[in-house]
């Protein structure tokens, strides 16, 4: 290649040599000797004439001569555009050959690779005038000039940055990916330095596939500016979202504890990784003690707790503590804790498993003392879960079934809380099975629940209160007066928490004791908005009060990612004023995740999340579609998600189907059988059930004992179970408080299902 270099410049100046080497000679004498408006003379004589004019080495001297000028501060006031002259000149290239060559600076002399170096450093000074005062759309062409000459990291860096602040995205990526290819090889393979400009394309590359929820891409840029980078804080805060990403896709195992707890030497005090480090241990200690591993359970435990006890050694113990409760806690006192804990969050088989080894960790041993004689201390909440596992495993010891009883004989006596009544039913429960003469067993039973159902009320427990509700309804003929009474203290009480109380106030709007809520998103930068915990959890409490009075026992959860991408589906709607389950990518802000959950959620024109699930409830629409998803037994994860008139609620989920025997004899309906407020009465009522609903009837009567004319709607599969719906001519300005409608489904097996509901005018 030097050889071809060498004949190309003994080409060209035999060219030269032909016609006016005379004044391309004097003007590089006068260039040398620094003469420079000498210099200017001849060489521009060399370009009035057509055979030199456009000769690549003519042009270049041109170039390096004004390049000059325009160092002087003299002659610069003469040839004001001399610098501008210059790069025109020195980037002309009309053969592709000999500047190209040197624009690598690879072929040409050194003082030559020096002058193209210094045009580049001068255009990207001038550039950075204008980028420096935020005129984008003025650096950016300037910028570019310098990319002419090679792939200079700073004018490619720069290039991208001015597109990325001009809001062009995807023009900044190929300029940004190339500039953290250069930088990064240059550090690691030639130990380049490092400028102020190098951590802006691991930057915004890294924010830009955040955003896309491209992460396995963002962590390949991440990882390499942090290599090169390890102490730039945005870069650090990236690998701890990434981290934590990666964190809530990898399933529970003992790698994925080891990760946390690696995470854990960089991110010693960060809450979320404290907590994931508690979750995983007692997601693996659980699922030993489900498939009762006690020597497992036991290994895993100990060492569980040995990590605690060295968090002890922490600096940051008392700021650990607070979001760590067993921060720091020697063995004996964190086994007694976990045990607790594990039965507090419903983990039995946990329960009573780390009880074993809290017990076996002590110092005298437990195979000393009864098993009841630990027992003796306990709470009727854990007594109960922890008599009632050993009794489980070990069936074939009759002592234990009296060592309950005499536990409970003891605890009747005594004033029961709240938090006790539960388990002292069903120990009580378990007594009248084991005892069927011992009459005192099953009193107590049936004081308690009678206490449980109004104490549940009470503390706003409607679940709990339902549940004992329907057993001590189906148990105490003799209460079912009083009963009635309380069935429909439920239901008010229910509404006035859970519908009443889970209101929110959009744009502004002030009600006493309604939190505010305003979109914050923003459709032109296709940023989706986030509502916080409070009103997530408002929302999460009206879409289970209506499953819960439906007849649904299942509670959903509307989960963080579930949220995330339902506010990128109400973005992609509200940027496109539409709303689609298929929209296409032409779409504006179009977002896969935001897409993926279009697909599986109801779609709302409300701004009002509330008002939204509301509204998908009373859908006047022949299938119900949206209620009967919104009631879907066997969903479990939800989410939701708004824009400034449109939200998204994704329900489309089978998480919780394993029970798939349930609803083919349990139905769900809409009004619901007993109690419902007139203000949730909707013109269609649906029946659902896992049953085949062809041929099936319905039969309503007034308190009357009149039909209500009614009108069937066409069976409409596809929508979650099967569901009949129909229209029932009811004038509901009419319809007083406790009027009741006695609702009567026949399926084509004759199979008959008899409800009544009850309306209720609730005032608030």
């Amino acid at each position: 290649m030097k050889k071809l270099f060498a004949f190309i410049v003994l080409f060209s100046f035999a060219i030269l040599a032909f016609s006016q080497m005379k004044y391309y000679d004097k003007a590089e004498k006068q260039f040398n000797e620094k003469n420079l408006k000498g210099a200017l003379k001849y060489i521009d004589k060399c370009m009035e004439n057509k055979e030199t004019k456009n000769h690549v080495l003519v042009r270049l001297l041109k170039a390096k001569i004004m390049y000059g000028i325009s160092q002087d501060p003299d002659l610069k006031i003469k040839y004001p555009n001399a610098l501008k002259d210059a790069i025109r000149f020195a980037e002309f290239n009309p053969d592709n050959k000999l500047i190209m060559v040197g624009a690598k600076f690879i072929y040409l002399e050194p003082e030559t690779v020096a002058f193209f170096k210094n045009i580049v450093k001068a255009n990207n000074k001038e550039a950075l005038e204008a980028y420096n005062t935020n005129k984008y759309a003025k650096a950016l062409p300037v910028f570019k000039r310098s990319l002419s000459f090679g792939m200079d990291t700073q004018s490619l860096v720069l290039v991208g940055e001015c597109y990325w602040q001009m809001n062009l995205r995807i023009e900044s990526l190929p300029y940004f990916k190339e500039a953290a290819e250069m930088i990064y090889g240059g550090v690691t393979e030639n130990g380049s330095k490092l400028y102020g400009y190098s951590k802006l394309p691991f930057r915004q590359l890294g924010q830009y596939y955040i955003d896309k929820k491209q992460y396995d891409t963002a962590y390949v840029i991440v990882k390499n500016g942090r290599e090169i980078l390890p102490n730039d804080p945005i870069l650090s805060s990236y690998t701890y979202n990434l981290m934590r990403y990666a964190l809530e896709k990898v399933p529970p195992s003992e790698d994925y504890l080891r990760m946390v707890q690696q995470s854990l030497n960089d991110f010693p005090t960060d809450s979320f990784l404290n907590h994931r480090e508690n979750s995983i241990y007692i997601y693996l200690l659980n699922g030993m003690a489900k498939s009762n591993e006690q020597k497992q359970f036991d290994s895993l435990i100990l060492l569980y707790a040995k990590s605690k006890a060295l968090k002890a050694k922490s600096k940051n113990l008392e700021l650990i503590k607070k979001f760590d409760i067993f921060a720091g806690q020697e063995k004996v006192v964190f086994l007694e804790s976990i045990y607790k804990y594990f039965g507090q969050i419903g983990l039995r088989e946990a329960c009573y498993a780390a009880f074993n080894a809290w017990t076996n960790n002590m110092v005298q041993p437990m195979i000393i003392k009864p098993f009841s004689s630990y027992i003796l201390g306990q709470s009727p909440f854990y007594a109960e879960i922890l008599f009632n596992r050993r009794i489980a495993l070990q069936s074939k010891e009759p002592m234990l079934l009296k060592e309950r009883f005499d536990y409970l004989v003891l605890k009747n006596k005594e004033k029961a809380t709240y938090y006790d009544l539960l388990p002292l039913v069903i120990m009580n429960d378990a007594c009248t099975h084991d005892y069927p003469k011992d009459l005192s067993s099953r009193a107590k039973a049936k004081e308690y629940r009678t206490q449980l159902i109004k104490e549940a009320i009470d503390s706003n427990d409607f679940a709990l209160a339902r549940k004992m509700w329907t057993e001590s309804n189906t148990m105490y003929v003799d209460l079912r007066k009083t009963l009635e009474l309380q069935w429909k203290d439920i239901v008010v009480a229910d509404f006035k928490v859970n519908y009443f109380g889970t209101r929110i106030n959009p744009n502004g709007k002030k009600d006493q004791g309604v939190p505010d809520y305003k979109w914050k998103g923003n459709v032109d930068q296709c940023a989706p908005g986030k509502m916080n915990d409070t009103l997530i959890y408002r929302l999460e409490n009206r879409i289970n009060y209506f499953r819960r009075m439906a007849g649904v026992s299942e509670q959903i959860i509307l989960t963080n990612d579930n949220n995330e991408n339902c506010e990128i589906a109400a973005l992609m709607c509200e940027a496109n004023k539409s709303m689609s389950h298929q929209p296409t990518d032409a779409w504006r802000c179009f977002i896969p995740a935001g897409f993926d959950a279009l697909k599986l959620s109801i779609l709302s024109r409300d701004g009002n999340p509330a008002i939204a699930i509301t509204a998908a409830m009373g859908q006047n629409h022949p299938t119900v579609g949206n209620r009967r998803w919104l009631l879907y037994p066997y969903s479990q994860l939800m989410g939701i998600g708004t824009a400034l008139n449109y939200t998204s609620i994704l329900t489309v989920d089978n998480s919780n189907k394993f029970d798939t025997l349930k609803y083919k004899s349990q139905f769900i309906a809409w009004p619901p059988a007993g109690y419902c407020p007139k203000m949730l009465v909707y013109k269609k009522w649906s029946f659902t059930i896992d049953q085949n609903l062809a041929g099936a009837t319905v039969v309503m009567k007034n308190k009357l004992g009149e039909n209500v004319p009614l009108t069937i709607e066409a069976l409409a599969p596809g929508y979650g179970l099967n569901t009949l719906v129909w229209e029932p001519e009811i004038n509901m300005q009419t319809v007083g408080d406790n009027d009741d409608y006695n609702v009567i489904v026949t399926l084509s097996n004759s199979k008959t299902y008899n409800y009544k509901v009850k309306i209720i005018d609730i005032k608030l």
